[in-house]
């Protein structure tokens, strides 16, 4: 029995002990188990913590195979603005922007669908319509097959930092858009190019470039973008200002409604829309420099400079083509009277309508220029012969010589043209220039309001012209100046009335020059103003001299030149001359012409009176050669009319000379003014002129221009 019961508890001592081990295996699992779910229970306190912390920070969902959201976290729907049964059911595009292109999400759901991470920045859309920047992850989960059944997308949201990033972004495209620009500004651009340009960088530069349109109306031309439509679905636009005023206006705006704008937008047109307006200003201030550079700024016509350029085309046209062309050079008769008695603006309005007056004369392609003063240059192109310049000289000087309407009066001018033709008077600009000036002052030289054609023979008339200047500035200081003395007889008693001081000029080597050459010459030069006065000074002497001698001196007429009449210190001048001299006014008769007083009748009308207050006989000469109507002679203080030469010539065979003759002297005869008849050189002009009632007569018929010392007989005789 004992043995049997050792046999068993030998044979059960392996069992106790197995059991003993597994016992203690047992209670150390317990004792592992109890430790692993202290572990597990904080793990999961911690996974609790943490998905609470990512519940915080993160937008967390839950999509379905299909895309269709299952669960939000409290942060999504707290960013997204829709609440958790708003979004279940629906999917994510209901969170679409319109930002993000199509081939984006395209992307994003090929890599999902394969089980890969997608990893992306996104733009999304609130429930209220505001977009927002989110970090996304959005990880594929399977089952335990391995089938993707589940997507959770964790977001995290980063607005603030995209926005930072999207401005800075704008701002470097925007700079580099004003730089490029302004690179644009700085070269040499039209305003159409330069708008262009404009255009596209600032649509590129834009957030939305591909939806982007822009305008720029500017001095009222438009410019556009190839998509542009007139209404936009929004828009921004500043305006254009140029030296203070709005010329003009830049627009941009989305073909597509979008509902994000960076302020920075309006901010760019605004800079751009200022720099456009700057940029502009200087450029109509260098159109007006250039201008200037090559027209003239009274008349608007090309200058000097742009003439020179002009001729030089059109002969290199010519000469291709074997035409001619041809200069016209005109010079305007008496302008300087009005210049100088009605004021520069009359003077000024006056080129002002020459100018237009000269161009309607022409064709478009030739050219009406100002050389300067009262001198202008009309460029013919292209003509076949020298009859064509002609045609158009003569159409000029019957355009000009038309009465001018400016401030209340009727002005009257001529001209004269000088013509020289390409090839036969020149090759270059500078001989055509010079020969036309040369033939313009034989025209001139001929009786004025005609046109010459340059010769050769002229270039040596132009040398003889300078020298004539040259030896007549210095003609009184070397003693060549004479008076004489032409008698005015009374008739019928043929008494010795009055007469006229006349200028000669006897030069050492020409000899006696004709007044009709040099007088005209010093009232160009203005050495008339001078010369009048030596004139004066020295007709005076002599009567003076003579009333020391005992005789009776009658008046001595002296004429006036226009110039000295204009002269603001001619009454002042004629005093100091009588001072010196000691002689009286009551000596001395002072002649103008007819045409130095109808420019300004009041101006004259105060001269002459002063001048007849003081005691000079007052004297109309060439009267019947002007411009002014009879009527005008009871505005002056006139007491003496000399019927022109012209017209006493032809008195006995012309009706109408008579006929002015006869109106004449009956109007004179009312207005209780004297007549002297000048150039009487017949008895049948005598004899005619008696019976009309004119009793005072001066020329060759009674008496040539004598020497003080030939005209002292006459004095011993009158005595």
């Amino acid at each position: 029995m004992v043995m049997a019961l050792l046999l068993l508890n030998w044979q059960l001592m392996p069992l106790v002990r197995k059991l003993v081990r597994s016992e203690q295996e047992i209670e150390k699992v317990n004792a592992n188990l109890h430790r692993s779910k202290e572990i597990i229970e904080r793990n999961l306190s911690e996974l609790t913590h943490y998905n609470e912390a990512v519940g915080k920070l993160a937008l967390v969902s839950v999509a379905d195979q299909k895309g269709l959201i299952i669960q939000a976290n409290s942060k999504f729907c707290e960013v997204s603005g829709y609440n958790e049964e708003e979004l279940i059911g629906q999917d994510h595009r209901i969170l679409n922007s319109g930002i993000h292109p199509k081939v984006f999400w395209t992307e994003m759901w090929r890599t999902v669908s394969l089980g890969d991470t997608w990893h992306a920045e996104v733009c999304n859309r609130t429930k209220g319509g505001e977009l927002y920047w989110v970090d996304t992850t959005i990880v594929p989960l399977r089952d335990s097959s391995g089938r993707i059944y589940r997507y959770l997308s964790v977001r995290v949201d980063i607005s603030a930092r995209k926005q930072k990033e999207l401005s800075l972004c704008q701002q470097l495209k925007e700079s580099n858009c004003l730089q490029l620009i302004r690179q644009a500004m700085d070269s040499e651009l039209s305003v159409s190019k330069l708008c262009q340009h404009i255009l596209a960088h600032l649509t590129a530069a834009v957030q939305y470039p591909e939806i982007a349109s822009a305008k720029i109306e500017l001095a009222g031309e438009q410019f556009v973008t190839d998509n542009y439509v007139e209404v936009f679905a929004q828009r921004l636009s500043a305006e254009i200002i140029v030296n203070g005023n709005n010329i003009g206006e830049l627009q941009l705006g989305y073909l597509e409604s979008k509902l994000f704008w960076l302020p920075e937008e309006q901010n760019l047109i605004d800079i751009i829309a200022n720099d456009l307006g700057r940029w502009y200003e200087r450029k109509l201030a260098d159109q007006r420099i250039s201008y200037l550079a090559t027209h003239d700024n009274l008349t608007g016509l090309p200058n000097w400079h742009l003439l020179q350029d002009r001729i030089a085309q059109a002969i290199a046209h010519a000469g291709r083509h074997r035409k001619r062309a041809a200069i016209l050079f005109i010079d305007l008769d008496r302008f300087k009277i009005i210049n100088d008695s009605l004021g520069h603006e009359m003077g000024d309005l006056l080129l002002k309508e020459t100018g237009i007056r000269l161009r309607s004369c022409v064709r478009a392609e030739d050219t009406v220029a100002r050389q300067g003063g009262d001198e202008f240059v009309v460029l013919l192109q292209g003509i076949s012969d020298h009859q064509s310049a002609g045609a158009v000289a003569k159409k000029i000087l019957e355009a000009i010589k038309q009465p001018y309407p400016i401030g209340g009066k009727k002005l009257h001018i001529g001209c004269s043209i000088g013509i020289a033709v390409f090839p036969d008077d020149g090759e270059n600009a500078d001989i055509l220039l010079k020969n036309s000036d040369i033939a313009m002052y034989h025209a001139k030289e001929i009786g004025r309001n005609n046109y010459q054609f340059f010769t050769a023979d002229m270039n040596q008339q132009i040398m003889e012209r300078h020298l004539l200047e040259t030896d007549l500035r210095r003609a009184a200081e070397r003693k060549e100046f004479q008076l004489y003395f032409q008698p005015v007889i009374d008739m019928p008693e043929q008494k010795l009335k009055s007469m006229e001081a006349l200028l000669r000029w006897k030069h050492p080597k020409l000899g006696s020059v004709p007044p009709s050459k040099f007088i005209l010459l010093a009232e160009e030069t203005g050495m008339i103003i001078s010369i009048g006065e030596w004139v004066l000074k020295e007709a005076c002497l002599q009567i003076k001299a003579w009333q020391e001698r005992g005789y009776q001196v009658p008046r001595v007429a002296i004429n006036l030149s226009a110039r000295q009449f204009r002269c603001k210190t001619l009454v002042a001048d004629i005093t100091r001359i009588l001072n010196e001299t000691g002689v009286s006014p009551s000596s001395l008769t002072l002649e103008i012409t007819e045409s130095m007083l109808i420019q300004n009748v009041d101006e004259a009308v105060e001269i002459l009176t002063q001048l007849r207050l003081m005691g000079f006989e007052l004297s109309i000469d060439d009267f019947g050669t002007g411009y002014s109507s009879l009527g005008y002679l009871k505005f002056y203080p006139i007491n003496i009319l000399k019927i022109d030469r012209s017209f006493i010539q032809n008195i006995v065979s012309e009706p109408n000379d008579a006929a002015i003759i006869a109106a004449i002297l009956a109007m004179a005869k009312t207005l209780k003014v004297a007549v002297i008849a000048e150039g009487v050189e017949t008895q049948e002009q005598v004899t005619f002129l008696t019976q009309q009632g004119c009793n005072r007569y001066q020329g060759f018929y009674f008496s040539e221009p004598l020497t003080a010392e030939e005209l002292e007989s006459k004095l011993c005789a009158s005595q």
